[in-house]
């Protein structure tokens, strides 16, 4: 048959990772450091899945042979690298965790330390926001936007343990079971009835990933974006409109992963205009930096992060909104490798200054 359908690079495409992972189970292919090299310059976005309507979860399969490949030895070093940093450090950045605290000396107000002081509510600020200084603004944005609503609430502090979402989508399923169990205890012993976070991969590992860890225990966890919708609407809290033109950026995450599109676009329409990709929601491209592209293959997750922004360029606003640390790290390189006039905003800078 012809092949002018044909792109070329089959096996870097859904339907030829597909395949790939049909003949491994065939046995008629054999895991080696060459197939790892293709099997891991995938975000692991799983838009893949969207645009074949088949009723399967791709990145699973993607995942489960990472790990095969993890434990055959044939995973990337610079995974490597970052997930033993994970497990010996508690976070994948290789920093002292005592720096996890460093964003909340730039508070005016005591936050609970969920490790001596009980809260219902628990806020997960993850390693990203934690740790990198140009995004700690999430973090202090989100401590100040539950402040200013005088909701009690707890973090963990330098005692904060990964959540471990770059172990499970690099396929290190030792190094993510280990500070699973360890936050599990942490969980347990916090006495916490809801865990938020501001963070996508944070978010999806504690919802889905955690799934049956949590299944005996009575915590509930929800996307910041999630909870702050429903606690405004409860007590009838009016935001101001801040006279903004925004795009709105869908994290793989929180959105293709868990369906979250709604929740962040209902609070952001109350407060900006929002002009729309040609991209969004389940359809959205990926801001490149998930499923460990970004360690492994810097090149290529920073070329996917300029593709959005000069889509987010077409759109003629100035402001592209996210929810995830993690796409704005990403998206925040691309608009300097760029030279863009784009402006990466978290949605809780935004919510902050719209709550009086």
């Amino acid at each position: 048959m012809a092949k002018e359908h044909s792109t070329g690079f089959e096996p870097f495409f859904g339907r030829g990772k597909m395949q790939i992972i049909r003949s491994i189970w065939e046995k008629n292919l054999n895991l080696s450091k060459r197939l790892a090299e293709v099997i891991y310059q995938c975000p692991t976005c799983n838009a893949c899945a969207e645009a074949c309507n088949y009723n399967l979860n791709n990145v699973a399969l993607y995942e489960a042979l990472r790990a095969e490949l993890v434990d055959a030895g044939c995973g990337l070093e610079s995974h490597d690298s970052m997930n033993k940093a994970m497990v010996k450090l508690l976070n994948p950045y290789n920093k002292d965790n005592k720096e996890k605290e460093n964003w909340i000396e730039e508070l005016d107000f005591k936050i609970k330390d969920a490790s001596k002081e009980q809260a219902d509510l628990l806020y997960f600020v993850g390693c990203t926001a934690a740790l990198t200084p140009n995004i700690r603004a999430v973090a202090i944005d989100t401590a100040k936007v539950l402040k200013k609503l005088g909701i009690d609430f707890s973090i963990f502090g330098e005692n904060e343990v990964c959540c471990g979402s770059v172990a499970m989508r690099t396929g290190d399923r030792k190094a993510f079971n280990f500070v699973a169990e360890r936050n599990l205890e942490l969980f347990k012993k916090s006495g916490a009835k809801k865990i938020i976070t501001s963070c996508a991969g944070c978010y999806r590992t504690l919802k889905v990933d955690y799934a049956e860890l949590f299944k005996d225990l009575d915590i509930e966890i929800l996307h910041t974006v999630e909870f702050l919708r429903t606690y405004l609407a409860e007590n009838n809290i009016q935001l101001n409109d801040l006279g903004l033109k925004v795009t709105y950026h869908d994290p793989c995450h929180t959105g293709r992963h868990t369906g979250l599109y709604e929740e962040p676009r209902e609070l952001l329409s109350k407060i900006a205009e929002i002009v729309e990709m040609k991209t969004i929601k389940q359809h959205a491209k990926c801001c490149g930096a998930g499923g460990g592209l970004k360690k492994g293959f810097p090149e290529l997750s920073l070329e996917m992060a300029k593709s959005r922004i000069k889509e987010a360029e077409e759109t003629g606003v100035d402001n592209l909104v996210s929810i995830c640390p993690f796409c704005y790290r990403n998206l925040s390189d691309a608009i300097k490798a760029l030279g863009s006039n784009m402006k990466m905003i978290d949605l809780l800078e935004l919510l902050n200054q719209a709550i009086e």
